[in-house]
């Protein structure tokens, strides 16, 4: 029997149950990726997690040829082609059986769908489908009348009784593989069938976009022991620390969950061994955490039963029909970093300079471009995906519509951050924003969340020096504009009912 592991987001060895099970039933296996270029660019991949797409690609080509195999990778060009391309390469190379890891945003759907049916179908094979991205697939939580959870809190609760009562396996190393004796296919190649001649729109490839991940370890062993030490080292402070962005209190490592480099399993199991009596025993810190594994999995399992939040529409489905006002020069000074509110700008500056931002300032920015400017948070979704280098798009636009209002359990309408005094709050030295706004550097802490008077009074207003010398005045009203928001959004609700 010929065995086909097909990757996709999930380029690992390590807990790896399409790469297990296909290890414990097969004499033979063949080991391949086929990246979709154009399908990427259409979701909107940031170059910088195309590139750390590719590192991690690579590191899983060096992963099998340790242990005597190869990785075919060949490059298509839209999610359409999988199915026929993999129907051929099957009856090609002598098929028997396939094995992969289930997406669960609807095109991903649609393609896991088609590939599997033809691949029945037409090769007559036995297509065998798992779920190791996630702890809980999403047909398993339900509440008492068969639905899927609207609201985290209940969906948490749950999520939880279904880890009590199945428990989390503990994650595989390599060596139970046992894949040393297995044929493999030979050399290690890469293919490019049918992609677009021109490729400048490609991954990799827009202008103004950063390109490289280097500074983002790859690899199995880097990523078990960066994950290792922040269970050990940090989690027990996340809680308190998580908020504040000139604090390294985060894990970053939804980069690595996105792209399949590090599983979930991997994660809780190490949580686990710090706390037996899991989850009640665990630290506030890391129980802060788990939650935020499970608010990704709420977004996926989200994704995965309103497949119309792929096409763009909010939950909120009366909100379609709110006013915005969509002012192109404000989004351009939002992405810009220029905005004149210190927090938001150093935000957005990260993003740009790095393709990752802290999480609670990418809520202060979404609050801001939705409830501030009244620019659709279609928008900000878009240019979020096309900059991060953890871009998820459940997450995303989860993470958009509950700061506009307009998703299941979402943030109050009424509900509207203030830049400044969140700034005050989470970043009350300044330092964050010292790091990313140069021309704030030398502001005192007293004024560095309300620079303008001291700034004018210092000369560096633009009245005085050419813009780009100078730190811009606000570009809104922020009470006037909340007071609007409030106002709007309270007239579309009741218009709708």
């Amino acid at each position: 029997m010929t065995a086909l592991v097909w990757f996709k987001q999930d380029l690992r060895l390590l807990d790896n149950d399409a790469v297990l099970h296909a290890c414990k039933n097969n004499s033979a296996i063949r080991f391949l990726v086929t990246p979709t270029l154009s399908q990427f660019a259409e979701h909107h991949w940031a170059a910088i997690k195309w590139d750390l797409y590719q590192r991690q690609l690579n590191e899983l080509g060096f992963d099998l040829a340790e242990l005597g195999h190869s990785l075919e990778v060949v490059k298509l060009d839209r999610f359409s082609q999988c199915a026929e391309f993999l129907q051929q390469y099957c009856a090609e190379q002598g098929i028997t059986d396939v094995y992969f890891n289930r997406d669960y945003a609807l095109d991903e759907v649609r393609r896991d769908k088609e590939v599997a049916e033809t691949l029945q179908a037409k090769n007559g094979l036995t297509v065998h489908s798992f779920d190791s991205n996630l702890l809980v697939p999403p047909e398993q939580i339900k509440n008492g009348k068969g639905e899927y959870y609207k609201v985290f809190t209940p969906f948490f609760k749950v999520w939880l009784k279904y880890i009590r009562e199945h428990g989390v396996p503990a994650p595989y190393p390599r060596c139970a593989l046992k894949i040393e004796g297995i044929e493999g296919v030979g050399a290690y190649k890469t293919t490019e069938l049918d992609l677009p001649k021109d490729k400048s729109n490609l991954p990799g490839n827009r202008i103004g976009q950063l390109k490289s991940s280097k500074k983002w370890l790859v690899g199995e062993a880097n990523l078990r022991k960066k994950t290792q030490e922040f269970v050990r080292e940090l989690v027990d402070d996340y809680k308190a620390k998580r908020d504040f962005p000139a604090i390294d209190g985060t894990s970053t490592l939804s980069a690595y969950f996105e792209i399949g480099a590090l599983s979930p399993r991997v994660a809780v199991h190490l949580l686990q061994r710090v706390s037996p009596e899991f989850p009640e025993g665990l630290s506030d810190g890391a129980y802060t955490w788990l939650s935020e594994l499970a608010w990704r999995e709420f977004y996926q399992h989200l994704m995965f039963h309103e497949p119309r939040l792929a096409m763009g529409e909010p939950f909120q489905a009366e909100q379609s029909a709110f006013p915005w006002v969509n002012d192109k020069a404000q989004f351009v000074a939002w992405s810009e970093g220029r905005t004149g509110f210190p927090i938001v700008d150093a935000g957005m500056r990260q993003l740009n300079a790095t393709g990752w931002m802290h999480n609670r300032v990418r809520m202060i920015v979404a609050s801001f471009l939705v409830k501030d400017l009244h620019i659709n948070w279609q928008w900000g979704e878009e240019y979020f995906m096309q900059r991060l280098i953890d871009g998820s798009f459940p997450a995303n636009n989860g993470g958009w519509q509950w700061s506009a209002g307009t998703g299941t359990d979402a943030a109050p309408y009424f509900r509207v951050f203030n830049p400044t005094s969140q700034g005050e709050k989470f970043d009350p030295d300044g330092n964050y924003i010292r790091k990313w706004v140069e021309e704030l550097r030398d502001v005192p802490s007293k004024h560095i969340h309300n620079p303008h008077a001291y700034l004018k009074q210092q000369g560096m207003f633009a009245e005085e020096k050419a813009a780009n010398e100078t730190y811009p005045k606000p570009i809104v009203d922020h009470k006037q504009a909340r007071e609007v928001f409030i106002s709007t959004f309270k007239q579309v609700k009741n218009n709708s009912k």
